[in-house]
C-alpha cells in the first residue's frame, strides 16, 4: 500500500537531525502530507540522543505499524539499488525509499511526487531554503532560554561573533579524523582578522566541545569569551546561543552550520572552511551556501 506520509530516518547528532528534519518537513509541506520520524538509527548507533523534541517541530514519531512497513536499512550498494528501483516501480514496494545519489544536492528530490521513506543526511539548504520561514518557526525551543540569562544580554548588546571549534571524535576517532579533518588555527585567525577589518568592536564567543583546549590555544587580539560546553543532552543550549550571535565563524560541522543558518541578523557575515571534508572524493559543492564566505 502506498504510504500517506513522509517517514524520515533520523540519526547522528543535533546538526544532522536538523538537516534530516528540514528536508523531510519541506518535502511533506510540498506534498501536503504528514511527517513521521524513524528513530531506529539513533538506537542502532547508540552514541547520540534524540534532540528534536526540544523544538516545536511538526512531526510525530513513527509507530510500530509504520516501522514494520519499512525496509531494513543499511548504507550499502544493495540498499541504494533498492532505493532507485522502488522509485521506478513503486507498485512493487510497500514503502518506496529515497536515498540521495551523492553528498551534493540531488535534483531528483524536487521531482518526488508521492510520500517516501527518506534516508540520508541532506546537508544542503537547497533541499529546504524555500521553506525557511516555516522551518525557523519549527526550530524554536519548546522551553525558551531564560530571557535574563547573562550571556544572552551580552550577545545581544555587542557585535557578537560565534566561533565554533569542533574536536571530539574528529581527534579521538581515527576514521572520523581521516574523513572529516580539523579546521586549523590559521583558518580561525584569518576569519577573525577579516571580520575585524570590516566591523568595529567585535566580541568573539568561542564554542567548542573541548573548551579547555580552546583556552590554551586561542589568543585573538579582540575581546574573546570561551564558552563552557554543554553535554550532548544539552547541546541545544549552545546551538541556541550561537544562533543569537550576529556573525559566525563555523567549523566543518553541521552543528555550527545550523547555528549560522538560524541566525536572523540582517547584516550577517558567515565564514566557513573551504574544505568540508579531508576526503577529497566527497562532493561538497552544495554544503556551504553561496552567500557565505569560504576560507582555506
Amino acid at each position: 500500500m502506498w504510504p500517506k506520509k513522509i517517514i524520515a530516518r533520523i540519526e547522528g547528532g543535533l546538526g544532522n537531525q536538523l538537516f534530516q528534519y528540514a528536508a523531510a518537513r519541506s518535502l511533506a509541506d510540498r506534498l501536503g502530507c504528514d511527517l513521521a520520524l524513524d528513530l531506529r538509527g539513533l538506537a542502532e548507533n547508540g552514541d547520540r540522543p534524540y534532540e528534536l523534541h526540544r523544538y516545536r517541530i511538526r512531526a510525530s514519531l513513527a509507530v510500530t505499524s509504520e516501522l514494520h512497513c519499512l525496509p531494513e536499512w543499511r548504507s550499502s550498494r544493495r540498499s541504494r539499488l533498492h532505493s532507485r528501483i522502488s522509485q521506478l516501480f513503486p507498485e512493487v514496494f510497500s514503502f518506496p525509499v529515497f536515498w540521495a545519489s551523492s553528498f551534493a544536492f540531488d535534483n531528483r528530490f524536487e521531482k518526488i511526487k508521492n510520500p517516501v521513506y527518506l534516508v540520508g543526511y541532506w546537508q544542503s539548504e537547497k533541499y529546504f531554503l524555500w521553506n525557511r520561514h516555516r522551518l525557523l518557526q519549527d526550530i524554536q525551543l519548546v522551553v525558551p532560554l531564560a530571557s535574563h540569562t547573562p550571556i544572552l544580554n551580552i550577545i545581544g548588546q555587542t557585535t557578537s561573533v560565534a566561533l565554533h571549534i569542533r574536536r571530539g571524535d574528529y581527534v579521538t576517532n581515527p576514521a572520523a579524523s581521516q574523513y572529516h579533518g580539523l579546521c586549523d588555527l590559521v583558518y580561525y585567525q584569518r576569519a577573525v582578522e577579516d571580520i575585524k577589518s570590516k566591523l568595529n568592536n567585535i566580541n568573539v564567543f568561542v564554542f567548542s566541545d573541548e573548551p579547555e583546549w580552546a583556552r590554551s590555544n586561542i589568543n585573538f587580539d579582540v575581546p574573546t569569551q570561551i564558552m563552557d560546553a554543554n553535554s550532548s543532552e544539552n547541546g541545544f543550549v549552545d546551538l541556541e546561543l550561537m544562533s543569537r550571535c550576529q556573525h559566525h565563524i563555523i567549523a566543518n560541522s553541521s552543528f555550527s552550520w545550523w547555528g549560522a543558518w538560524r541566525s536572523q541578523s540582517p547584516d550577517q557575515r558567515v565564514y566557513a572552511p573551504h574544505r568540508w571534508f579531508r576526503d577529497l572524493a566527497t562532493d561538497i559543492s552544495d554544503v556551504v551556501p553561496s552567500r557565505w564566505q569560504t576560507l582555506d
